[in-house]
């Protein structure tokens, strides 16, 4: 199960607030994976391709290349089911490999690249998210 919480929420904070944390602490969480790839040495390409439904926002694209530090590309089709179908072609055959079939289906409508600023206010940011979130992980896998 998956578990989430708002920490330090005061009578003034609004919706707003609310939808800003939500997109932010997604982009946090892509932030600890991005980081635990570093950590194994995994290499990857320094541009990363963002789909689904949040790479259609302008505001949610933008705090997730902030946050991770790198440009974000955003494709014509976010679907993430278009990875789905291009699996499937190479499968049967209609495409020779993956990076063929990247080539023939993925295309790129925009990059967004990050505020380095705000990348750096997003790095103090992550090391409070992560202390909280390792302070209720054990309460968290109670439930």
């Amino acid at each position: 199960m998956l578990c989430g919480s708002f920490v330090g929420v005061r009578a003034t904070h609004t919706k707003a607030h609310f939808t800003r944390a939500v997109l932010e602490g997604v982009s946090l969480s892509l932030l600890d994976s991005k980081r635990y790839l570093d950590g194994l040495g995994i290499p990857y390409d320094s541009v990363a391709t963002l789909i689904g439904g949040g790479a259609k926002g302008k505001l949610w694209s933008s705090i997730t290349a902030d946050v991770l530090g790198i440009p974000l590309r955003i494709t014509e089709s976010s679907d993430s089911s278009l990875g789905s179908a291009m699996l499937a072609g190479i499968a049967v055959g209609i495409f020779k490999d993956a990076k063929t079939a990247a080539e023939l289906c993925v295309k790129v409508k925009d990059t967004v690249y990050p505020n380095k600023e705000n990348t750096e206010k997003y790095g103090v940011i992550f090391d409070e998210y992560k202390r909280i979130h390792d302070a209720l992980a054990p309460i968290y896998k109670e439930r």
